[in-house]
């Protein structure tokens, strides 16, 4: 008869999650609910579904209700519905703003396969950009790699931009330095300011 309880409680208490979280469909294969904090913690094979058709996947999701605010953690891979995607260890969403942000060490792969290797992303779902403000190495399909200081990245229209110290190192050697760069990967095409060719 206890069982039978509990099992009753825990389908109620996953129907309440998903009328409060109207903007997403999570799915975890263990739910505990803290009705005291507002909180839900969602644990192992955590997947996520933004209201805008964006996939998430962790090993841990805490959601504040009443915030609509996300913590994940470990092994957290984030797929854009432009088919970008970021990985990392430890990071937020907020429901309300659809911004995705990165706490420490973060890869992102590109539609366009370029691999870059920073920290501390932001992604805005608004106007799709993917920012960070730290040092970042780019890798082209190719096996060209640009050195930025931050960055930013167009989703839409498959462009980073960049401004500060900048170096490239293509695939035969030659090195180059900018103080602004524009990269458009879908056309493999790069343009830059003040150009240093080593």
């Amino acid at each position: 008869m206890k069982n039978s309880f509990i099992l009753i409680f825990f389908l109620f208490s996953f129907y309440n999650v998903s009328s409060h979280a109207e903007n997403l469909q999570i799915d975890a294969k263990n739910i505990v609910l803290d009705n005291i904090n507002n909180k839900t913690i969602f644990k192992n094979d955590v997947k996520i579904v933004t209201d805008d058709q964006n996939k998430i996947t962790a090993d841990y999701v805490e959601y504040n209700k009443k915030t609509g605010f996300l913590i994940l953690k470990n092994n957290i891979v984030a797929k854009d519905n432009l088919n970008n995607l970021i990985k990392t260890n430890y990071a937020e969403y907020d429901e309300k703003k659809r911004t995705f942000k990165s706490k420490g060490t973060t890869a992102i792969i590109t539609t366009e396969k370029y691999l870059i290797n920073t920290k501390d992303v932001i992604l805005n779902n608004e106007n799709k950009i993917i920012s960070s403000e730290n040092e970042t190495i780019i890798e082209d399909p190719d096996g060209n790699l640009v050195s930025l200081e931050n960055f930013e990245y167009s989703a839409q229209n498959n462009i980073f931009k960049s401004v500060g110290n900048i170096k490239i190192n293509d695939e035969k050697g030659n090195a180059y330095q900018f103080s602004q760069i524009y990269i458009d990967t879908e056309k493999k095409e790069i343009l830059g300011t003040d150009i240093k060719a080593f």
